[in-house]
């Protein structure tokens, strides 16, 4: 293959579009795409950073590829980049603005005989966060020609542009770089910087201290789409020293933003108090992955703000919110918000209110979710001997041994809700005498009914019932085709022969026989 001659070589900071701009200011005295025709280069292939165009305009100009890829920004999917082993998004260049310095450039052209040979556009340029120029402190500008190749940067096409833009620099006082800028800088050189940025893709965390930024320097009034480019310059100091400390210090602030914002609107409401970093993470056609902003965001929010179970927050359905309103609460858990209302003042989790049910009262969502789990087995002390067909001096002998357990015995409930049985524990008696006695269909002569058993034995129910669920008695049987305790029927003679020797860790009853 023909090399060209004599050669241009590439400049350490410049982009392969710009470096092939030059070349063909130098051998061809005209514009890029002509010249890259004649090598047979594509030049949509050149400017999607294709290695295979990067590689023959190399081989043909005889210049080590090796400076040129590492500054090659290249094409990999939909709107999706790479350069120097970072991936992003599109959003994170310039696009097909053409951002540059009028000093920069001046200076390129001073004194030299072909200005449109020594003309270049920077790498540095290509990238959305680099506003301010690192070498005179003035702001960018961005120029475009309105044609298709605009795409191509191409500084030689755009004379007219630069040089007005040459004879009318910014007006501005000097000023350095944001932290922000220069971290994304280092980063693609290589370097280490804040351990929360560091653990994100570069773009997701540009895009975050800039969103975030935003909120910051403008208040939540501000909407993105009216941002400029010093306002947005402006966002990434503002929120630098925020995101540099990591999430606890994001979480503070965002909690005492939301804290402002819901003394001034009366209610926590998102929306108005995080502004365009909320609108950004809940819109529903999010495409990019925002990174770790996102799940910081809806923690905040979770912990914070009233919501309703199943409730879609940035992006994700809520399984069990933190906080939520007494009617959203008797909603979801299908309890009536009145009966719930009743149940958390019970608990101390609620003022008695009067005239009205109180249903926007906001409550700790997973303790009236435990207070209504346990009331739902709430059954009334007067149900319980039908339930277990048994007298109510059993029931009161069982709740004695914790065989039966009271509502108010899981926590706070300390009324007629309290006092009434779990049927949870119902459910587990009548359970225990079905696996653990025999079933037959008559019982032996020496066998009676419990209630019996007490009075032939001379011996408490409590006693007897303690010595049946402890596994002491042995000639214990189920009548077929009864329920509950009526079918049990226990050898009052085996209960006198154990007595005889209690078993250990009986209680102090068993000492006392009925006269």
């Amino acid at each position: 293959m023909a090399k060209l001659f004599p050669k241009v070589s590439f400049v350490h900071d410049e982009t392969p579009l710009s470096w092939a701009a030059r070349q063909a200011a130098f051998h061809k005295g005209g514009r890029l795409v002509p010249f890259l025709n004649d090598l047979r280069i594509p030049a949509i292939d050149l400017a999607r950073g294709l290695p295979e165009a990067v590689m023959r305009l190399c081989e043909t100009a005889g210049q080590d590829p090796a400076p040129v890829l590492h500054n090659t920004i290249t094409a990999i999917g939909a709107r999706r980049f790479t350069l120097r082993g970072h991936e992003f998004s599109a959003e994170f260049t310039t696009g097909v603005e053409t951002r540059i310095c009028p000093f920069c450039l001046a200076e390129d052209q001073a004194d030299r005989d072909r200005p449109d040979v020594a003309v270049r556009h920077r790498l540095a340029w290509r990238l959305a966060t680099v506003r301010t120029c690192s070498t005179h402190g003035v702001p960018l500008r961005d120029i475009r020609v309105g044609k298709w190749d605009d795409q191509l940067h191409e500084l030689q096409g755009m004379g007219a542009v630069i040089e007005a833009e040459i004879a009318s620099p910014p007006d501005t006082e000097p000023q350095a770089p944001s932290d922000l800028q220069v971290y994304v800088e280092r980063r693609l050189e290589g370097q280490t910087g804040p351990v929360w940025l560091d653990g994100q893709n570069i773009d997701q965390a540009t895009r975050a201290t800039e969103m975030l930024g935003g909120l910051i320097a403008f208040g939540p009034n501000q909407q993105a789409a009216t941002m400029t480019l010093p306002m947005w310059d402006e966002a990434g100091r503002a929120a630098w020293s925020l995101v540099s400390e990591g999430e606890h210090a994001m979480t503070e602030f965002l909690c005492g933003a939301l804290d402002t914002s819901t003394r001034q609107e009366g209610q926590a409401r998102p929306r108005k108090a995080f502004g365009m970093l909320y609108s950004w993470l809940s819109a529903s056609r999010l495409s990019k992955d925002p990174g770790p902003i996102r799940p910081l965001l809806r923690n905040v929010i979770r912990e914070n703000v009233p919501l309703v179970a199943g409730q879609n927050l940035l992006g994700e359905p809520v399984a069990e919110p933190r906080l939520s309103s007494i009617g959203s609460i008797a909603k979801t858990e299908g309890v009536h918000s009145t009966t719930l209302r009743n149940i958390l003042e019970v608990a101390g989790l609620v003022e008695k209110l009067s005239g009205s049910c109180g249903a926007d009262q906001i409550v700790d969502y997973a303790r009236a979710r435990e207070l209504i789990s346990t009331a739902k087995y709430a059954v009334p002390v007067t149900r319980v001997p039908d339930l277990l067909t048994t007298s109510r001096p059993m029931v009161a002998a069982l709740v004695e041994l914790g065989i039966l357990t009271r509502i108010h015995d899981h926590g706070e409930l300390k009324s007629k809700i309290g006092k009434a049985i779990d049927g949870r524990s119902i459910r587990k008696a009548l359970a225990d005498l079905r696996e653990r006695f025999t079933e037959i269909d008559e019982a032996p002569e020496d066998c009676v009914p419990l209630a019996k058993s007490a009075e032939r034995s001379r011996v408490s129910l409590k006693v007897i019932l303690e010595l049946l669920f402890g596994g002491h008695l042995h000639h214990v049987f189920r009548l077929t085709g009864h329920e509950g305790f009526s079918a049990i029927h226990v050898d009052v003679a085996e209960i006198r022969s154990v007595l005889e020797s209690p078993p250990p860790g009986l209680s102090g009853d068993v000492y006392f026989r009925i006269p």
